[in-house]
């Protein structure tokens, strides 16, 4: 073991003992029940860092904004070294947090998984602009015409995980574990 490795005991050792710290009894929430978790937690629309690496072994992260249905994530956008490196290697990982002023208020989610682009020629482009419409609709309100999406500049990231660590530390939630 290296240096700075900490093995799953000892995290969850460490995640039991912050728990118990702050007066609460530590959850184990069955799979049905993380996912209502983890969906209520990413329908707020947290800031979200999703991290690319493409066959040159460099990694990126970019910052974006999301829309989800259910556990999959959904991303616009108009390019970029992040769909270069999805193009090259297809599994991502995203990271959404809440600020952790206080012990009681670490909340967040660490997703791996797999992305896919689509164009805006694709019936999954049209599903991802249905999820995005009240963006498009304000865009409207603030410049009185409709939002113009200029055809092929646009693409849709979907992200589908395959794995999911959540913490929620005022539920007594802390590095439970989502798989496939």
């Amino acid at each position: 073991m290296g240096l700075h490795d900490v093995t799953e005991e000892q995290r969850d050792k460490m995640v039991e003992g912050m728990i118990k710290m702050l007066g609460l009894e530590r959850k184990h929430p069955s799979k049905e029940e993380l996912e209502r978790e983890i969906i209520d937690y990413l329908s707020k629309k947290h800031p979200c860092s999703l991290a690319t690496c493409g066959k040159d072994g460099m990694p990126r992260i970019s910052v974006v904004d999301y829309k989800n249905d259910g556990l999959t994530l959904y991303v616009m956008t108009e390019g970029g070294a992040k769909l270069k490196n999805i193009e090259e290697n297809n599994q991502v990982a995203i990271g959404l947090g809440t600020s952790t002023q206080t012990m009681r208020s670490v909340r967040g989610v660490n997703i791996w998984g797999t992305a896919e682009i689509f164009t805006d020629d694709t019936p999954e482009f049209a599903r991802g602009l249905e999820l995005f419409k009240p963006f498009l609709e304000d865009i409207e309100k603030m410049t009185g015409k409709p939002a113009q999406l200029p055809p092929g500049i646009m693409k849709l990231i979907r992200v589908t995980p395959t794995k999911m660590i959540y913490f929620h530390y005022n539920k007594g939630i802390g590095n439970a574990l989502w798989e496939t």
